[in-house]
């Protein structure tokens, strides 16, 4: 049986990414770390239907606790053939309010914790000379925005780790690769009016917000794709 660790699974895109691979009979490790109780009731719907699913917690900030979270999976799964990092937060501000704590906060979770588990990952997946990592990044760690310019910096940060870790991995028949959502019908968007909401999808060419379960099936398309490795497959409706 193929198993993925999906980091961030509390969030919505996590758990969307969770049931797409669980659908398609994975068995499964979800991490989350403030908002553990959101993954333990998601592993147990999972169970309640006949998939393997176990919860795993850690704060991914913490190279440590990275090596504990890749561990237990590995005791609980096996072995590990896609790692999804998925773990992530926004910050909408104006640039130069933004403080020292603030930054590393948002790269401690966007880009670092994706750095220490991939790490993990290489070392496991090169001995079985097989796997797939796959990053979220963002749209605007393609384009850039102004007042989430950290998040922007951050977010860019991932989409350098895939392409360069991509050609080093190659060799152990090992793909790295991410996506790019657009504009998102989650949470994380719900400090835009519906004014805002509005002006946005009229900019989509598309005309409307992607849905979780749509960034979920660009996750599992990369990483069942043996032959791409070091691409950005950007999930916007065609929007820049």
């Amino acid at each position: 049986m193929k198993t993925v660790l999906v980091t961030g699974a509390s969030g919505e895109i996590g758990a969307a990414i969770a049931k797409e691979f669980a659908a398609a009979g994975y068995a499964l490790a979800l991490h989350g770390a403030k908002h553990i109780e959101n993954v333990n009731q998601l592993a147990e719907t999972f169970k309640s239907n006949g998939i393997e699913a176990y919860p795993v917690c850690g704060d991914l900030s913490d190279p440590a606790a990275c090596e504990h979270v890749w561990a237990d999976t590995e005791k609980k799964l096996g072995h590990i053939d896609v790692l999804v990092n998925a773990a992530g937060i926004s910050l909408v501000d104006f640039f130069d309010t933004m403080t020292p704590a603030q930054w590393k906060t948002l790269c401690d979770t966007n880009l670092s914790s994706a750095v220490y588990l991939s790490q993990c990952a290489s070392r496991s997946m090169i001995r079985q000379k097989s796997g797939a990592i796959v990053n979220v990044s963002s749209i605007w760690g393609v384009s850039g925005a102004a007042m989430e310019v950290a998040y922007s910096a951050a977010k860019a940060g991932m989409l350098g780790l895939t392409r360069a870790l991509a050609l080093e991995l190659a060799p152990s028949n090992i793909t790295v690769n991410a996506v790019a959502p657009g504009y998102i019908d989650t949470k994380m968007n719900a400090h835009l009016s519906e004014d805002e909401k509005k002006a946005l999808c009229e900019e989509i060419p598309l005309g409307r917000a992607g849905t979780p379960a749509e960034v979920a099936a660009g996750v599992r398309f990369l990483a069942e794709s043996p032959y791409i490795t070091g691409e950005t497959l950007v999930i916007s409706g065609g929007w820049r």
